[in-house]
């Protein structure tokens, strides 16, 4: 592994997370709402999974660069979970709603949500690829987090996983300012209103939505949480994460292919998911900013702080190998 990498570290990606568990647990005691515990079997399987693997890798097997892809892909599960958390107890702040707004914003751009959504419904050889590119952000996330740590891109590897995780955790807290639904739901629009166009994406979220601001929502269970996040739009702007790991990734094949799913998916935002044309600009703004942080945050190791270790101190060593 390069000297470069040898000067970054997991320590500002774990500082994060653990930020954002105080930020729920803060909330909870404010208002508490239960979550429950059993529906975390699987997400805590995989960790332990993953971290046995990170320490096999760091201290017994020395190869430091599959322990930081099991590191990263831990560390995106951990931040799903909580972060999906952190978007429900946050929603339950209420306030009115932004989507007037986001559609007047769209106008005044010159953009109109509906005639682009019409015009994608009536191209019918378009749809299927766009709702499939739409649905392909994980597959994106371990396509990449595999490759950038398996030709030893570590340090790439690290700015995707906090980018990702810093565009979420803004775009969460701005969510809690502008609350909205969705284009479908602001204007009334169904299956019914469509030939080829499956509006289910805005409207999936609805019904935790509602029951979080009217107070009648009484459990958590992660499995069954949907992305409540309107406006910015996580969707888009972790695309454009993705798009960025692409282009860094160094290997033409997967720079092109992979470019072309992720602009697809941004591309497909506002068909699929029924987000504003300013919650998708938004999104890739944020991404934009995170990206250019987290090229700073990645190389903060603070000496006394145990994130330095985590989840091993002897794969240092091997970097410079």
């Amino acid at each position: 592994m390069s000297r470069r990498d040898q000067t970054t570290s997991d320590a500002a990606a774990w500082a994060l997370i653990a930020a954002l568990v105080a930020g729920v647990v803060a909330m909870e005691l404010r208002a508490p709402l239960w979550v429950d515990p059993w529906s975390a079997q699987a997400l805590a399987l995989a960790c332990a999974g993953l971290s046995t693997a990170a320490v096999f890798y760091g201290r017994i097997r020395v190869r430091p660069n599959f322990s930081v892809v099991c590191t990263a892909l831990m560390q995106m599960l951990i931040f799903t979970a909580i972060g999906s958390i952190f978007s429900y107890l946050i929603t339950r702040e209420g306030g009115a709603l932004w989507d007037s707004t986001f559609e007047r914003w769209d106008r005044l751009l010159g953009l109109e949500w509906l005639a682009y959504v019409r015009a994608v419904d009536a191209r019918p050889w378009l749809v299927a690829p766009l709702r499939l590119a739409y649905a392909s952000l994980i597959p994106q996330i371990v396509v990449l987090v595999l490759a950038l740590g398996f030709t030893m891109r570590v340090t790439q590897l690290r700015q995707l996983i906090f980018a990702a995780m810093l565009t979420g955790t803004v775009t969460i807290l701005l969510s809690a300012a502008f609350p909205a639904v969705s284009n479908y739901v602001h204007l009334g629009l169904t299956a019914d209103d469509f030939r080829n166009v499956n509006p289910w994406a805005g409207y999936v979220h609805l019904a935790d939505f509602n029951a979080l601001r009217d107070g009648t929502m009484s459990v958590l269970q992660l499995p069954r949480m949907q992305g409540i996040v309107t406006f910015p739009s996580y969707h888009a702007g972790l695309a454009a994460v993705m798009l960025w790991g692409f282009w860094v990734s160094g290997m033409k094949w997967l720079r092109w292919s992979g470019s072309v799913v992720a602009i697809g998916t941004i591309v497909a935002t506002p068909v699929d998911g029924g987000h504003y044309f300013v919650d998708v600009i938004a999104g890739v703004a944020i991404a934009v900013l995170c990206i250019a942080l987290s090229a700073r945050m990645i190389r903060w190791r603070p000496a006394s702080s145990p994130l330095t270790a985590l989840p091993f101190r002897r794969s240092r060593a091997a970097f410079a190998r």
